[in-house]
């Protein structure tokens, strides 16, 4: 946009240049006040092109101007290049040709005029391609920005998809765990206790009866407790995660010392920001190890009954870089899907700061 207005500065001042030179054949040759409203007449369509995007046509009003004077002053002829330029800039070249007819016509000197029209064409020809070129690259870059746009949209809505396919995931798996425990392990716990209060009614009457009811209750305790410890050894995950996972992350991490720290109830976080956390960790870590010269790096989680904070910190120097890599930049544009900030400085050492708000939903109760 920039470069535009450049150039619509650089054609403006072209076209006022014209009125400097008819202005001075006018003081130099011929100082009559036909010539005089002619250039005002031209002065007054310039500037309104100047200050309006008018239609090419009216181009037709300053070269019958101009014919209109050929009998009163020689100046009418130059005059004649304003069209030309105009014609020529707006990509009408075979119209700004006709008007070379004029130099059949003229009483000035006609290699001067020629080389006059000659220059007003090659500057509208020049100008008419630099807009092009450059309205070209504005709707290139437009576009760009809009396909950019539109993805950083489409990532947002995968995030949140996979942020709610988690949600559903774990409700389900929740759904599951509860119905399996109710309909075997309260069953059977139910069952026992039934037997305990019958047990207590025969055991002085049938002792018989008393002693089958008191296998019964061991064989369902038993049950229960053969398939609890079944329930709970399928839903043990068998990979890290949680703050165990990024404490696994410090612990193997071989570049850096690393001091971890952690505080609050940790089993606030939902499974999908763990995610986002475990990523920051790792890129804050990677480009620490990569570009700065630290000795120690402190990372602090912190989480309370509103929010998740990840500080990552060192005591080196970076290098200065204007603008965060696609790695960060991708964990800021998570870190906004789920309603929270993602913060880089580099004038104290490398300083990453994750803030997530935790959802008040009945799935983190």
């Amino acid at each position: 946009m920039k470069k535009l207005k450049e150039s619509m500065l650089l054609i403006n001042g072209w076209r006022f240049l014209y009125f400097g030179f008819l202005i001075h054949l006018w003081i130099m040759e011929d100082s009559t006040n036909s010539s005089f409203i002619l250039i005002l007449l031209l002065l007054v369509m310039t500037s309104l092109r100047w200050r309006f995007a008018l239609p090419v046509w009216l181009v037709l009003i300053d070269v019958l101007l101009c014919f209109l004077y050929f009998p009163y002053t020689t100046i009418s002829y130059y005059g004649l290049a304003l069209p030309i330029f105009e014609l020529s800039l707006k990509g009408k070249w075979l119209f700004s040709l006709l008007i070379f007819v004029s130099l059949f016509f003229s009483s000035a000197n006609s290699n001067l005029l020629f080389w006059y029209f000659l220059q007003a064409f090659f500057f509208g020809f020049f100008s008419f391609f630099t807009l092009k070129s450059q309205l070209m690259f504005k709707r290139e870059a437009d576009e760009q920005r809009k396909a950019r746009y539109e993805l950083e949209q489409i990532k947002i809505e995968l995030l949140e998809a996979n942020q709610s396919v988690s949600r559903q995931a774990e409700l389900m798996e929740r759904y599951r765990i509860s119905r399996e425990l109710h309909d075997h392990l309260g069953h059977d716990l139910t069952g026992a206790s039934l037997a305990l209060q019958a047990y207590e009614y025969v055991q002085d009457q049938d002792p018989e009866e008393a002693k089958k009811l008191i296998e019964e209750v061991k064989n369902r305790l038993e049950r229960s407790t053969k398939k609890l410890r079944n329930t709970v050894h399928n839903i043990t995950p068998t990979t890290l995660i949680g703050f165990e996972s990024l404490e696994n992350i410090v612990q193997y991490f071989p570049q850096l010392a690393i001091k971890f720290q952690k505080s609050g109830d940790m089993l606030l976080v939902p499974a999908h920001q763990w995610a986002l956390l475990e990523a920051c960790l790792k890129e804050a870590l990677t480009n620490v190890a990569r570009h700065s010269n630290a000795t120690i790096v402190e990372v602090d989680l912190q989480v309370t009954n509103s929010i998740v904070r990840l500080l990552v910190q060192d005591n080196g120097t970076v290098e200065k870089i204007s603008y965060p890599g696609s790695g960060l930049r991708n964990l800021q544009i998570r870190s906004r899907s789920m309603g929270g900030s993602l913060s880089i400085s580099r004038e104290n050492g490398f300083l990453l700061v994750c803030v997530i708000p935790l959802e008040k939903g009945e799935e983190n109760r």
